[in-house]
């Protein structure tokens, strides 16, 4: 797929034209038996925030659009699991994202029987850490909400349910390693990283170049609230200088800042100074970054496994809204997600090494302009826009 629909004005106007003309599927009758062209992949979204649609809904989607009308593959995301006859003898793939509860084991089984006669594919996807194990940090963080919600039985019915896929798709270099080596699952597991639509978030090009100095600079900061507890006032992946950074910053009035997804309790203090972003649906999400146009996107976090395994999401929708993406690294020698970063400080980040990045390096012209640059020219080249050539065959391949 060198191209994508959109981009070749003859096929936009084949779409335009034929809203919903498809090639014929190919019948064939032979002895009583009907030879039907497999092309249906069934998806099922078990998450309904933000990873349901990072990882399904979005690529589902998108892909619908870019081979659907073709015939080539036909993505429907249902909202229960199937069984009738005539979708399981088109069905050429099923797509398991995140499903994980024990009562849920005896449905995917009978998937598992069915699959011998109809001959479908069985993919499973996750993209977060909920294991136990010995080690520091291995397990999810108590300031994570999750962590007292999964208990032991859907832990292990995750990895009952991955070991009846054909593959298992993850997010990280280290969460497949970590489910391999540690996890048990024996079926193939493969790495198929995040992406962000490109037509959300640049749908009017490029961000401009500044042209002087930010006098004060926008400093977003878009982590979920499984990244600290308000419930029992952990700090979580703040429990570093940055806290203090944005608290004395805001106050001094030398930044403007922004938060989404509510207020974090360590910030009370300064509430009525600051920016809070409500939570918002996905679909959405992207529009108060942009309002907010910031110049600068941080991503505190502290050692554990559940970081280890996190994903660079953050990071590239940093780099797609034109910010500065400023990433943890881990001074442990574990991988983080933002490892890869032009921009990174260390878990033990010092208030002044902030200052100096934010107020005097990356706060003039040529630097910023040239971070930028870099970050969208990465976006492109590796394929992180969801609606890409590049990230659409890498997710496509595996159905």
């Amino acid at each position: 797929m060198k191209t994508l629909p959109t981009s070749d004005m003859t096929k936009f106007e084949y779409q335009l034209n034929n809203p919903c003309k498809h090639l014929p599927g190919t019948i064939e009758r032979k002895e009583n038996i009907e030879k039907i062209q497999k092309n249906l992949l069934i998806s099922y979204v078990s998450d309904s925030t933000g990873c349901g649609h990072i990882r399904n809904v979005f690529p589902m989607t998108y892909l619908n659009a870019v081979a659907g009308k073709e015939g080539k593959v036909v993505p429907f995301i249902a909202p229960f699991f199937i069984y009738q006859h005539d979708f399981l003898v088109r069905c050429r793939s099923m797509f398991f994202q995140r499903v994980m509860s024990p009562g849920q084991i005896p449905q995917i089984k009978r998937f598992k029987e069915l699959q011998k006669k109809y001959k479908f594919k069985m993919v499973y996807d996750i993209d977060d850490f909920i294991w136990d194990g010995w080690e520091k940090g291995e397990k999810i963080p108590d300031y994570n909400m999750a962590s007292s919600k999964i208990d032991q039985r859907t832990k292990e019915a995750t990895i009952e349910i991955m070991n009846m896929m054909d593959t298992v798709c993850v997010s990280t270099d280290f969460l497949k390693k970590y489910l391999v080596e540690k996890g048990g699952v024996t079926s193939n597991v493969v790495v198929v990283p995040n992406a962000v639509p490109k037509y959300f978030w640049q749908g009017h090009g490029r961000r401009p170049l500044i042209k002087r100095k930010l006098e004060k600079p926008r400093v977003i900061y878009t982590g979920s609230p499984t990244h600290y507890c308000n419930a029992r006032e952990l700090r979580g992946d703040w429990e570093n200088e940055w806290t203090e950074w944005v608290i004395k910053n805001v106050r001094d009035n030398k930044i403007d800042f922004c938060v989404m997804g509510g207020l974090p309790w360590f910030f009370r203090s300064i509430k009525n100074k600051i920016l809070i972003v409500p939570w918002v649906n996905s679909f959405t999400y992207h529009l108060p970054i942009l309002k907010f146009n910031p110049d600068f996107g941080i991503a505190p976090l502290v050692p554990n496994y559940f970081n280890y395994s996190k994903s660079d999401i953050k990071h590239i929708e940093y780099c797609a809204a034109g910010c500065v993406s400023i990433g943890t690294t881990f001074t442990n020698g574990m991988p983080s997600p933002y490892d890869d970063n032009l921009v990174k400080v260390t878990d033990n980040v010092k208030m002044t090494e902030l200052d100096d990045i934010v107020f005097n390096k990356y706060s003039e012209p040529d630097l910023f302009n040239k971070t930028i640059t870099e970050q969208y020219d990465m976006l492109d080249r590796n394929g992180r826009w969801l609606d890409s050539p590049k990230f659409i065959n890498q997710f496509a391949q595996h159905f």
